[in-house]
């Protein structure tokens, strides 16, 4: 039996919630405190489920009978009715100004502050190479699946699996960052997994250690007119990356402790590194502090816009020595990791002199500032090892005569 708008201004609040039906599932709920609520009570997926439809007198008895009609065409497109709804209120009130484009911006903004700027800088510029194009322009709200699905297969298409990987992961960060801001209702991205296949493992060129003599009487020899050779002498006694290196700053240098103290703003991992520094070191330093001290990067360069050697200079010097292709400036790093592991060190200490982040974070955050004083040893015994290499001693002496001294 319908209702009538004289029997429904006549219902009077009772001590608990109340409901009288109308027609098609719509009923009018009343509170204790006399204020009338329309709804449509209506099955979702075999779920019974019960929208709001406005309060009476504003919405009256044939308006409410207007939007059950309504909602219940959403309902029978398939479309669960009351988050259409939703969807839509959030869509009218953002369309144009939240658009996928102007809220990445503000995420990445946001997470630039904990990033290193090289790679913070890399990101935004492969947001607007691969993503914005596609769909940068449009509102949050109508982004679907296949939408994302289409951008990182276009990338991987390409053969750039890793940044494909990247950018799907990038733009369902961008999601998370909206719906948690009620920017959105949900994150079409939440399950990129599997959807690129994972691609091989890259390794940075390095020499085998036996190489390691030839490699350092050819540094020895080098005659560049940069900071090259004094770079490359340096990245091998510091185990250092190429950038960290490249802007280090001499009030970074603690000539009394003989550390150096690169900051987190500039660390991979964003997390302060303490380099202990061999003797050999620190007469690398004060050479070159003749030349540069008054400036603020070690190995200032007039030439460059950021005020301190390129990036690429390095690799240029190996490459001009005959090594392209078979060693970097990261395989400083790789050939130390090789010869201080065959040596029988710690490898706890290894891996904290080479910054590399802690698989267990709660032992990570204990061990920071652990392992210091094997670590000086560490470093001052390997610039020894490999003083004996360039001397020309067989790889194999070297490595006892570093046994012995552990």
């Amino acid at each position: 039996m319908t209702l009538t708008h004289k029997q429904i201004e006549s219902l009077q609040p009772k001590a608990k919630p109340y409901r009288k039906t109308d027609s098609g599932g719509l009923c009018i709920e009343v509170s204790p405190t006399g204020g009338k609520l329309w709804r449509w009570r209506y099955k979702f997926n075999g779920k019974s489920q019960l929208a709001s439809l406005g309060k009476f007198p504003l919405i009256s008895l044939q308006k409410a009978r207007e939007l059950r009609d309504e909602v219940k065409l959403i309902k029978e497109s398939g479309k669960h009715p009351t988050r259409f709804k939703k969807a839509q209120k959030l869509k009218q009130a953002t369309e144009g100004g939240n658009t996928f484009k102007v809220i990445a911006e503000r995420w990445l903004e946001e997470k630039g502050k904990r990033l290193n700027q090289k790679y913070h800088t890399q990101t935004i510029a492969r947001m607007r190479q691969h993503v914005f194009p596609a769909i940068g322009n449009l509102p949050l709200t109508e982004i679907t699946v296949p939408d994302i699905v289409k951008v990182v297969d276009r990338i991987a298409d390409r053969g750039t699996l890793e940044t494909a990987k990247r950018m799907g992961q990038m733009i369902g960060q961008v999601f998370r960052y909206a719906t948690r801001r009620g920017l959105c209702l949900h994150n079409p991205a939440a399950d990129m997994r599997g959807l690129v296949a994972t691609p091989q493992e890259k390794h940075h060129p390095c020499i085998s250690p036996v190489e390691a003599p030839a490699l350092l009487q050819a540094i020895d020899n080098y005659g560049g007119g940069d900071f090259s050779k004094a770079a490359m002498k340096l990245m091998a006694l510091t185990f250092v990356r190429t950038q960290e290196l490249i802007g280090a700053k001499w009030d970074e240098i603690d000539w009394q402790r003989q550390e150096w103290h690169i900051p987190a703003s500039r660390m991979k991992m964003k997390r302060p590194h303490c380099v202990p520094l061999s003797k050999q070191a620190v007469m690398i330093l004060k050479e070159i502090q003749e030349l540069t001290g008054d400036k603020e990067f070690i190995f200032f360069s007039a030439a460059s816009k950021l005020k301190h050697m390129s990036n690429g200079s390095i690799l240029m010097a190996l490459r001009r020595m005959g090594y392209q292709g078979r060693m970097t400036g990261h395989g400083f790093r790789t050939l130390a990791s090789t010869i201080l592991n065959e040596k029988g060190y710690s490898r706890d200490a290894i891996e904290r002199q080479l910054s590399h982040e802690d698989s267990d974070k709660i032992r990570s955050a204990y061990n920071r500032a652990e392992y210091m004083t094997e670590r000086k040893k560490l470093m001052q015994d390997y610039a020894d090892i490999l003083d004996r290499l360039k001397e020309g001693i067989d790889f194999d002496n070297v490595i006892q005569f570093g046994r012995q001294n552990v």
